[in-house]
Order: structure tokens, then C-alpha cells, then sequence
């Protein structure tokens, strides 16, 4: 794609415009947090950060020994920028994963009112996804999977260190009280699908309001629970009406009544908190001079952006030519473009300067597979193994050579070893919430015999409250892989 000098150099400056200006992050157990300058706001996000996860963890009674890579959270200097990388005009934060990590991207702007989405509430709602998928990775209807992620956006960090929660969303008041609640039959018969910007306030809403009276009804807990408990375990021609008392148009008249009243609220204290120090430090100079052109890379970009983020790239290297970071970015946004030459010449650029640098060796591995696929030459089905396997040593936690170890055996063809089957559970482990490791390791899974399994790993894709041709893939395959096995296992993950 050419670009002229005007197009191109206005290109620049939206990727490179804050190429100078000074990053922070912020590091604790669980996150890593980036933000356009330092000030007390970042420590005391990442404080808010770590309260919530540990609320999450408490209120669900997770105690399983912890895996996976902390969740990155970028802070932009403002809203514009957060629309821009997410090619959406319409939202103020957002969260996705790349190969390598999940990763939230937000504004550091305040919301302008009380019944606006302000940045923080966004993350909650996302990251109680994330935390959902990772512990509790099953099929759930969809208005569940919101309404819980709606119940515990809304936190309340008091000034004497604990923590409110289950207070309603004022964001879907309007909708919910104004425009009367959705229709509770039409809730659980139907996704987020197509809904209009005033039912979707009401449907949001509506789910928000059955988690919080499902929570705080005694009496009703287990029917929900059971009812859960069924649809994960994909028991057949599920009938709603028969798990609750009065069928769906009681429980609609009950939540109409209890919407009325005064509603609860629960408080975790100070004393039941235990949070791990966190560390806030100068970000490196030339990490934050590419870190937008970084985060365009990581969020799936079109065909016709990637030219513009290599050139954004590789402008930094004038000023940071002895950076293995810059060059290792710059040769995996090359490999990204098709542009595999000059890509192994920055890979191995980088790798003379850090020898341990695991993403420049991870660029180099991927492109030298495929060379060796096309050539089929012994020496070159080396030269990949060889890069895959010093990708590895120099970071074990990262899941993309643990993945190419896996397509290396794939590729090459023959019986899959063991080691292959453990380096793709493991970058899976690492990452659950990557639909790409989840549907690799369930038709691994399937490969071996294990349909069962490779049908329940598939489940939080294929009930994803969010249609989409991934949705619909995940179902086909659940579809053909439940026809091949004798009978499906029940769910490891009871409703949380």
C-alpha cells in the first residue's frame, strides 16, 4: 500500500504523537497497569485493582492456586484515543486479549455524571468476565453472564479501605425503571444479539436485577443454582418455567415488586483484605515511545493498518536502535505485514542485543516454520525448532513459544508427543481467555479421543452472550464433537 507524504505523515503523528511523553506503570500481583504520567491516581488504581480481584475471589470462595499472566491495563490520556484504537465511536473502555496477554484499554478522564459508564465500572464489568472465564469457564445463559459482570461493576471504594458492592448500575437506571424491566421470558430465551440501544439498557438492567435478587433472596438461591448447575451440564430440553416457583411470570412479578424496595448491599472490610505490595516505576523510555503503535498491533488490526504501524515503529528506531524491545515490536509488526525478510533482520537485531529477548526469537520461529513447511528441508525444520525452543528458555511464561511448539509437531506431521499436548495446555493455562489457545487445545483434546472434554472446554464460547461467526463455529464443532461422545461429562465449574 503506498501512502502520500500528507496522508502518511498524518498517520504518524495519530500513532506516534505521544512517542515523548512520559509512561509510568504500575505492577502488583495481579496487573500491570500503564498510564500516560505519574501521579497518586496510578497507585491508588492498582490498589482498587487488587481490592477488587481479591473481593471477586472472596465472594466466590475461588482458593485454587493461582495461574496465568497479569492482566495488562493501559490508561490514555483520553477518551478520543480509547475510540480510536478500538475503531468504535461509541464506547469509553474496553478489554481483549492478544496471543500473548489479556488486556484492558481506558481512559484516565473522569465521567461526567452519575448516570454515565465511567472507565473504572467498564473494567469491573470485563474483568469479572475475565475472572468468570478463568475460574468458572462454562455454559451460562447469557443474561446471567451480565448480569453478574453488571452485579459487581459497580464497587463503592470507601475512604476507610473497604469495599461496597451490589448497589444497582445508575448507568441502566433510566432504562430499567423508566422503560420498565425486559421481559423476563424474552431474557432467558435470547443473547445480547441485535438489541436496540434502549432494550439493551433494559435487558442489562433486567439481568443486573434477577443476579441481585437471586443473591439476596434466600429462598430463591436454589433455584438458580440448580437451574445453572443444568444448563452448564447441557442437560436437553431445559423448560425455565419448571426450575422457579410461579414459572418465569412469577419470578417476573416477584423482581417487579422487589425493584421497588429497598435493596441490599453487602461491605467487605478493611480486616478481610490481604493485598501484596505494589510497585510504581518510570516506564522505559523506548517501550513508551511505541506504545500505541504496541497496542494497535495487539488489537487485531486490518490489513491496511499494518503499513502505518511499521513505519510508526520503525521511526522509533531512529532514536532507540539499541532497544531489543523496540526492534523485537518492530520485527513481529513486520512478520504481521508480510514483510518476513526484514523481520528476521530486526528479530536477530534485537537478539544481539538480548540474547534472551523471547518475542524476537518467537517472530523468528513462526517465520522460519513456515519457510521449512514450503521447503520441507531437514535443516530448516531445525532452524524453527531450535528458535522455538530459545524462546521458551528466555520466558516460560509466555504462551506464544508454548504454542508454536505445538504447531511445530502439527506442521511437521506423525504422532503428536506428549511434550506437544503439555506445551499447549500449558499456554492455554496461562491464557484461557484466548479463544485461539481455548478452540486449539479442545480439538486437541478431540484429537487424542476426548470429546467430552473438548466439548466442555468449548462451552464459554459457544454460549457467548455476544453472536458472532466464532460463536457460531464453537457450536458446530461442540455440535459434532457431542455426537461422537457416549455421553457428556458434567461441568468441573458449578456456577460461582
Amino acid at each position: 500500500m503506498r501512502f502520500g507524504t500528507a496522508v502518511l505523515a498524518g498517520v504518524m503523528l495519530a500513532l506516534s504523537g505521544t512517542a515523548h511523553a512520559a509512561w509510568w506503570q504500575a505492577q502488583s500481583r495481579h496487573f500491570t497497569v500503564y498510564s500516560e504520567g505519574n501521579d497518586a491516581k496510578l497507585r491508588s488504581f492498582a490498589e482498587r485493582l487488587e481490592k477488587f480481584d481479591f473481593l471477586l475471589r472472596t465472594v466466590t470462595g475461588v482458593t485454587d492456586p493461582e495461574q496465568g499472566s497479569p492482566v495488562k491495563v493501559y490508561l490514555l490520556s483520553t477518551e478520543a484515543k480509547v475510540r480510536d484504537l478500538a475503531r468504535n465511536p461509541n464506547i469509553g473502555g474496553f478489554y481483549t486479549t492478544s496471543d500473548r496477554t489479556a488486556f484492558a484499554v481506558l481512559s484516565r478522564e473522569a465521567k461526567t455524571g452519575k448516570f454515565d459508564f465511567g472507565a473504572e465500572e467498564i473494567l469491573f464489568h470485563e474483568y469479572t468476565h475475565h475472572f468468570m472465564l478463568h475460574h468458572f469457564p462454562a455454559a451460562y445463559p447469557a443474561w446471567y453472564v451480565e448480569g453478574f459482570a453488571e452485579f459487581f461493576s459497580t464497587v463503592i471504594f470507601n475512604k476507610d479501605g473497604s469495599i461496597d458492592f451490589g448497589h444497582a448500575p445508575l448507568a441502566r437506571a433510566p432504562g430499567l425503571v423508566l422503560g420498565s424491566p425486559y421481559p423476563v421470558a424474552n431474557l432467558f430465551a435470547r443473547d445480547t444479539g441485535g438489541l436496540s440501544r434502549r432494550d439493551g439498557d433494559r435487558y442489562y438492567g433486567t439481568a443486573w436485577l434477577l443476579t441481585h435478587y437471586f443473591r439476596y433472596t434466600p429462598a430463591r438461591k436454589p433455584e438458580i443454582a440448580r437451574y445453572l448447575t443444568d444448563v452448564a451440564n447441557g442437560v436437553k430440553d431445559i423448560d425455565p418455567n419448571s426450575y422457579f416457583a410461579g414459572g418465569l411470570a412469577g419470578l417476573e412479578k416477584d423482581i417487579k415488586v422487589y425493584m421497588r424496595h429497598r435493596m441490599s448491599a453487602s461491605r467487605l472490610t478493611p480486616r478481610e483484605m490481604k493485598l501484596d505490595p505494589i510497585t510504581v516505576s518510570a516506564l522505559d523510555p523506548a517501550q513508551g515511545a511505541v506504545m500505541e503503535p504496541e497496542l494497535r498491533l495487539m488489537n487485531r488490526p486490518r490489513t491496511e493498518d499494518l503499513p502505518a504501524i511499521v513505519t510508526a515503529i520503525r521511526a522509533a528506531t531512529a532514536q532507540y536502535s539499541a532497544s531489543a524491545y523496540v526492534l523485537a515490536l518492530l520485527a513481529e509488526s513486520e512478520a504481521a505485514a508480510e514483510q518476513q525478510d526484514a523481520a528476521l533482520v530486526d528479530a536477530d537485531r534485537a537478539i544481539a542485543i538480548d540474547p534472551k529477548s523471547a518475542r524476537a526469537y518467537a517472530v523468528r520461529a513462526s517465520i522460519l516454520l513456515e519457510r521449512a513447511q514450503g521447503s520441507d528441508r531437514a535443516e530448516d525444520w531445525k532452524a524453527a525448532l531450535t528458535s522455538i525452543v530459545r524462546a521458551n528458555r528466555a520466558d516460560t511464561e509466555d504462551p506464544v513459544p508454548l504454542a508454536l511448539f505445538y504447531r511445530y509437531h502439527r506442521m511437521r506431521g506423525g504422532t503428536m508427543p506428549d511434550i506437544g499436548y503439555d506445551g499447549l495446555y500449558k499456554a492455554f493455562t496461562l491464557l484461557p481467555q484466548s479463544p485461539n489457545y481455548r478452540i486449539n487445545f479442545a480439538q486437541a483434546m478431540a484429537e487424542r479421543g476426548d470429546y467430552a472434554t473438548a466439548s466442555i472446554l468449548l462451552d464459554p464460547l459457544a454460549y457467548s452472550p455476544h453472536a458472532s461467526d466464532l460463536r457460531a463455529a464453537a457450536l458446530k464443532m461442540k455440535a459434532d464433537l457431542d455426537a461422537k461422545a457416549p455421553a457428556k461429562a458434567p461441568s468441573p465449574s458449578p456456577a460461582p
